[in-house]
């Protein structure tokens, strides 16, 4: 299957599944909705940028983002800041946010978006260039199972700085979409509260996200804490929205370490950390997933700059979780039953 068709047969299937899905879908700005690699220059004082490290005290400084217009290069002032936490504190290319003044990005490719994220590469390496576009992958991944999560889209960025003390750098990176736009384009409301169990969690949205993190061997998310989990609140409930996925046993990356109180020895190792329900609540879920399985390959065959090597390695571990759900008691006694709620 090439790219184009693989693209176009995930979001059939994420479209066929509700009703709501399909307005969701259809509700989503047009950044989110295109697949194609964006090509931008931001400029900035970058140097000083790099050296803003304090998350309470980091300033917004003046920036211009620029692209290719229909016929022209269209440039847009902004105003950006670090942000993060380890990455924030370890990495060299810390992440980005980005704020957006509505009256400059009106008529543009930017309109609806206001103060996005800029996922970057941390180190000025290849290999993790390579971790953010499995990153990419992941977001792209969950949104074959639902609308509800998070748009991403991916970049092509050459970092320039205005005022010319450093070397332009040219790396991809990920918009991914504001919590108050996923709120809009979903038509519930963000709820920032922490102490939220996961049973309170709309059912099925609960066990998709419990399981979507077994999958991909993820441990770096709690909803009690609001740790790389948006909760919306739609009509039919609450729903858990997952982001922040580079601490990933697929990903592997060089700094990522296994949640503490897990007491696992690598990220690599999965370990259910989810709702506890009975057996055949999680049928459909997994059936799901199974059916999936080749266009979760074609999603990463089609991620521009991943290195083949790279995704053989990810669908490897991936054929992992499909040996170990196949037979679905020994799955849920030996991986769901004893490790739910952890």
């Amino acid at each position: 299957m090439g790219a184009p068709a693989a693209w176009m047969l995930a979001a059939a299937l994420a479209a066929s599944g509700t009703a709501r899905s399909a307005a969701a879908q259809s509700a989503q700005g047009t950044f989110f909705q295109s697949d194609s690699v964006l090509a931008v220059t931001l400029r900035t004082d970058l140097r000083t940028l790099l050296r803003d490290r304090d998350t309470a005290n980091a300033e917004w400084r003046a920036a211009t983002l620029t692209y290719a217009g229909p016929d022209s290069a269209v440039t847009i002032p902004l105003r950006v800041r670090t942000r993060g936490l380890y990455r924030l504190t370890n990495c060299e290319f810390p992440p980005i946010r980005l704020r957006f003044g509505q009256s400059e990005v009106r008529g543009t490719l930017w309109d609806d978006l206001r103060r996005p994220k800029l996922v970057t590469h941390c180190e000025n390496r290849d290999e993790y260039e390579q971790n953010l576009l499995q990153e990419y992958a992941i977001y792209r991944v969950f949104r074959l199972f639902t609308p509800l999560g998070f748009g991403a889209r991916l970049l092509r960025v050459t970092y320039e700085d205005s005022a010319g003390r450093a070397r332009p750098v040219t790396r991809y990176g990920i918009v991914t979409e504001d919590p108050e736009r996923l709120a809009e384009r979903l038509g519930g409301t963000l709820l920032d509260s922490a102490g939220i169990r996961i049973f309170r969690l709309q059912q099925s949205n609960a066990v998709l996200l419990s399981v979507f993190q077994y999958f991909i061997a993820n441990t770096d998310w709690a909803i009690a804490f609001l740790h790389n989990i948006t909760l919306v609140r739609m009509a039919d409930g609450l729903y858990g929205v997952p982001f922040d996925f580079d601490w990933t046993g697929v990903i592997d990356a060089r700094y990522a370490r296994p949640n503490p109180v897990t007491r696992l020895s690598s990220v690599r190792v999965r370990l259910y950390r989810g709702l506890c329900l009975p057996q055949d609540r999680f049928e459909p879920v997994l059936a799901r997933f199974e059916a999936l399985r080749d266009t979760i390959a074609a999603v990463y065959r089609a991620v521009p700059g991943l290195e083949p090597r790279v995704v053989e390695r990810t669908l490897r571990y991936y054929d992992e979780f499909y040996r170990s759900i196949a037979d679905r008691t020994r799955f849920f006694r030996r991986e769901i039953e004893p490790n739910c709620g952890v």
